[in-house]
C-alpha cells in the first residue's frame, strides 16, 4: 500500500513540475514580446495613434498570440498603450501638457543619471557613447529621423546604463516608451543647429571625460530644452 501510494504521488509532482515549466516558459515568452514592444515604442518605431494589432504583431515577433496579448496589456497597465473600442492596442496620443510633464520628469530623473554617470563612466564606456553619438549626428546629415531616433534612444539608454541607478532608469524607460512614438511623429527632423554650435551631446562627452557632473547636467538640461521647443509645437493643445 505504502508503494502503491508513492506511485500514486510521482506522476502528479512530474505533471506538477511540467506544468510550471509550460508556465515558466509562457511567462519568458511574454517578457521577451514585453521587452520587444518596449523597445520599439522607445526606439520610436511605432508613432501615435498607430494601432498593434494582436495577430499580425504576433506573426512578426514569431510568437503565439497569448504571451504577446499578455504583453500588450501589461504595457496597457503602464499606460504606454491604450485599449480602443474594438479592443486592439493602440499607442496613445499625446498632448502638449502631456509632453510637458514627461519633459520635466525626464530632466529631473536623467539629471540624476547623467550626475551619476559623470562620476563613474569608464573611459571604454564614454567612447561607446561616441560612437553612438557619432551614428546619431551622421543620420541627423542624411537626414535619416528613424535611426537618429533610435540612436539617441540607445545613447540616453546607456547613459543610464553606466549611472548605475536601476530604480530610476527603470522608472525612466515607461518615460522613454511614452515619449518614443513622439519623435516618430516628428520624422521631418529637427530645425539645423547653426554652424559652429556645438550638439549638446558632444558637451555632455566632455563633461563625461572631465568628470564634471554640473556641467554634464547642463548639457542634458541643453538638450532636452532644444527638442522640447522642435516638438512641442507639433503635438495638440
Amino acid at each position: 500500500m505504502v508503494a502503491a501510494g508513492r506511485n500514486r504521488r510521482g506522476p502528479r509532482t512530474a505533471g506538477a513540475a511540467g506544468e510550471q515549466d509550460d508556465a515558466g516558459g509562457r511567462r519568458a515568452l511574454s517578457v521577451d514580446a514585453y521587452n520587444h514592444i518596449r523597445t520599439a515604442l522607445i526606439r520610436s518605431r511605432y508613432r501615435m495613434g498607430q494601432r498593434l494589432v494582436l495577430r499580425p504583431l504576433a506573426a512578426e515577433l514569431g510568437l503565439s498570440p497569448t504571451p504577446v496579448r499578455e504583453a500588450l496589456l501589461r504595457l496597457v497597465s503602464e499606460q504606454a498603450l491604450e485599449l480602443n473600442d474594438r479592443n486592439t492596442a493602440v499607442v496613445p496620443d499625446i498632448t502638449q501638457a502631456s509632453f510637458l510633464e514627461i519633459h520635466n520628469l525626464r530632466v529631473d530623473l536623467e539629471s540624476r543619471l547623467v550626475q551619476a554617470a559623470a562620476l563613474r563612466a569608464a573611459p571604454a564606456e564614454i567612447e561607446a557613447l561616441s560612437a553612438l553619438n557619432d551614428s546619431f549626428l551622421a543620420a541627423c546629415e542624411r537626414h535619416d529621423e528613424g535611426s537618429m531616433a533610435a540612436c539617441n534612444a540607445d545613447f540616453h539608454a546607456l547613459l543610464a546604463t553606466i549611472a548605475d541607478l536601476p530604480l530610476t532608469a527603470n522608472i525612466l524607460r515607461s518615460l522613454w516608451a511614452r515619449v518614443g512614438p513622439i519623435y516618430a511623429l516628428a520624422r521631418t527632423g529637427p530645425p539645423p543647429r547653426a554652424s559652429g554650435v556645438a550638439h549638446p551631446h558632444d558637451e555632455l562627452l566632455a563633461a563625461l571625460r572631465a568628470r564634471n557632473p554640473e556641467e554634464a547636467r547642463q548639457a542634458l538640461v541643453r538638450d532636452f530644452e532644444y527638442a522640447r521647443k522642435w516638438i512641442e509645437p507639433l503635438l495638440p493643445a
